[in-house]
């Protein structure tokens, strides 16, 4: 999830750099990425809320609840289902 949200800040740098037409498709073949019982945290973005935005933190590792990535937009994750837990959003940025 954390992967997503750096591709996200990396078109938002490449939009600033004068690129168009700018987007993030996501795939995801297992449904814990858009349903499950935790909805804090970083899971909070992209199950309860489905939005991405703001100061998002690293969830794991050393830099835990240190790190992270400001996103200055706000891109609704409007999950489309491809089959029984595959499911894809397209994001324009």
């Amino acid at each position: 999830m954390y992967s997503i949200v750096k591709d996200i800040k990396f078109i938002e740098e490449l939009k600033e750099e004068g690129f168009t037409k700018n987007a993030v498709i996501i795939f995801v073949l297992d449904k814990l990425f858009y349903g499950g019982n935790k909805n804090s945290g970083i899971y909070k973005y992209f199950r309860k809320e489905n939005k991405i935005y703001g100061d998002i933190y690293k969830p794991t590792g050393i830099t835990k609840k240190i790190e992270f990535i400001n996103i200055k937009g706000k891109y609704n994750l409007n999950w489309k289902t491809l089959s029984t837990s595959e499911r894809f959003c397209i994001i324009e940025i």
